[in-house]
Order: structure tokens, then C-alpha cells, then sequence
């Protein structure tokens, strides 16, 4: 067996780590994106985040904004409320969403067409919660499969929401110095 001087072995070497790392980090997360989340079966879009962000914050004062983790987190809830009702026979009316958005201070974001598929994913999990009980949707919540798209954060595996404060990046900031 012969072997390779020094530097070559180690520029073979820097090579094949970098090429397993890169097949680590994209060839097994098949992940777009394009894509907010992976909910069940479905997909959440950036189009679709973008959209409701946008038709939400036409409807703010000077100087607020829209928090795009808690659309996503709306988001990803509705759609569960959507696939937990479709399986447990679970109507969900425009007549039950309005009752529950009445009771809100969404129900006027209802008459702005970007907002109102975020307002009704919140409307669709109050309803899918309290027809279930606060604990059971709760527990269905934990058994379902969602995958978030690391640049928005990291999920919560049992609620199903972004984790505030904590991202999904592989890199972690670096600490400033301490002054001398």
C-alpha cells in the first residue's frame, strides 16, 4: 500500500469531510426552500407566509409589525386543526370560525382576503380544541409529524410551535470577547 505525502493526504482528507458533510446536511433533509413547513402531508410556503405577512400588516398602525414566527406558528396550527378535524369528523363552518372570531380582535382582519386564511387557522384550532378538550388536541398535536424549515426556528415537538429565541441554524454566533 503506498501512502500519500503529508499535504496531499491532508487536502484528501479536507475533501472527503467536506463532501460527507455536504451530503449529510442536504442529501437527507429533502427539504425545499421554498417551503415554511412540512405539516402531515402538506406544505406551507414562503409565498403563502408572505402573503398572509403582508395582508396582515396592511392593517396596522405607524410603527407596529407583524411577527412572522407567529403567523408561522398560526399557520401550522391551523393546518393540524384542518387534517385533526378531517379525521375525527369535525365541521369546520365559516358560521363556527365567525363565532369564535367574534369573540377576538381578529374578526375585522376577516374582510382582508390575505389575512383571512391565517385568521381562520387560529378560528380552526380554537374550534378543533374545545370540541376536543384543551388535552386531547394537545396530544394529537404531539403525535403529529411537522417539520419547520431551520431558518425559522426550531419547533416545539410536543405543541407544534416555534421555540422563541432559539434558531435551527448548524452555526452558533460567536461570543464577544470579554473587555479587558
Amino acid at each position: 500500500m503506498k501512502l500519500l505525502p503529508a499535504p496531499r493526504l491532508r487536502r484528501a482528507a479536507a475533501a472527503a469531510l467536506v463532501l460527507t458533510a455536504t451530503a449529510a446536511l442536504t442529501g437527507c433533509s429533502g427539504a425545499s426552500p421554498s417551503v415554511v413547513a412540512y405539516v402531515g402531508g402538506e406544505k406551507i410556503t414562503q409565498t403563502q407566509l408572505e402573503q398572509a405577512v403582508d395582508g396582515l400588516s396592511t392593517t396596522l398602525q405607524e410603527g407596529q409589525t407583524v411577527s412572522s414566527e407567529a403567523v408561522v406558528n398560526a399557520m401550522i396550527q391551523g393546518e393540524l386543526a384542518e387534517q385533526i378535524a378531517a379525521e375525527q369528523g369535525i365541521a369546520l363552518t365559516d358560521a363556527d370560525r365567525e363565532a369564535v372570531l367574534a369573540q377576538s380582535e381578529l374578526a375585522p382582519l376577516t374582510k382582508v382576503p390575505e389575512a383571512r386564511e391565517v385568521v381562520n387557522d387560529v378560528a380552526d384550532s380554537q374550534i378543533v380544541a374545545q370540541k376536543l378538550g384543551a388535552d386531547a388536541f394537545l396530544a394529537e398535536l404531539a403525535e403529529r409529524d411537522v417539520t419547520l424549515n431551520p431558518r425559522y426556528g426550531v419547533l416545539d415537538p410536543a405543541q407544534k410551535t416555534v421555540v422563541s429565541g432559539r434558531t435551527g441554524s448548524l452555526s452558533e454566533p460567536v461570543e464577544p470577547a470579554p473587555a479587558p
